[in-house]
């Protein structure tokens, strides 16, 4: 896919996000950002609740031991910090980490991993389970749109809910790519109920919106398909 380019060594995006966003910020020292180390302060910054060394690693393709380093780095120049995660099992804790600047925290994105975790554990098929409480969400996401005379399309309902639900997505006509992921730590933990219950939130929003031009398509999406971004694809059923 060729509207997103990835740094070969450092890893960073040039979708939306990153042509939009501030030019990367500099060291106590003075010295500027590599690609590689703004990535990592944006992947923290993109969030609303803290993350671990191994979402932030699988988000932007870089090992956890690079990821780590930056952090460290960041930590020192006071663009993070970091807290302890609650414990589960033996071992110390990981670390969590947030920015600096930080906004208010978002209870969905705390409450989403506590509820991944849970329908994995006790769901018989996770994943038939996580779509329906998609499609129940993106069924109730519909009847907040304004209503509309004229169609509207199916693509042109899922690239709007997919925005302004913190996805940063960009369409080539083929493929979209879905920059950001407002839930990375639960999705890093739990990949397949929260990508599920993504995938329901379009199925649900599609049935529900009305005005919509055409059948409903099929709906695929590939997590952390490529370093910062994820991939949906919307077919044409039959």
């Amino acid at each position: 896919m060729e509207y997103i380019t990835f740094d070969p060594v450092e890893n960073i995006g040039t979708g939306p996000a990153a042509q939009n966003g501030p030019p990367p910020r500099r060291s106590a020292a003075g010295r500027r950002h590599s690609h590689a180390r703004e990535q990592v302060l944006r992947t923290v910054e993109a969030q609303r609740s803290p993350v671990s060394v191994a979402a932030i690693g699988r988000a932007t393709g870089l090992h956890e031991n690079t990821v780590r380093g930056h952090l460290d780095q960041l930590l020192t120049d006071g663009h993070v910090t970091r807290s302890r995660a609650t414990a589960d099992g033996r071992g110390r804790p990981a670390w969590l980490w947030r920015p600096t600047r930080y906004g208010p925290a978002s209870p969905y994105a705390a409450l989403a991993g506590v509820l991944a975790g849970t329908i994995a554990r006790t769901s018989a098929d996770p994943a038939a389970t996580a779509h329906e409480a998609g499609r129940s969400w993106g069924a109730e996401l519909a009847e907040d749109l304004p209503e509309t005379t004229s169609p509207v399309s199916a693509r042109t309902v899922v690239l709007d809910a997919m925005a302004a639900q913190g996805f940063d997505p960009e369409d080539d006509g083929d493929q979209i790519a879905l920059h950001r992921c407002p839930l990375l730590e639960a999705a890093s933990r739990h990949t397949e109920v929260v990508c599920s219950v993504h995938r329901g939130l379009i199925a649900g929003l599609l049935e529900e919106t009305p005005g919509v031009d055409g059948p409903q398509p099929e709906v695929e999406l590939i997590p952390f398909a490529a370093p910062g971004r994820c991939l949906l694809h919307l077919r044409d059923a039959g």
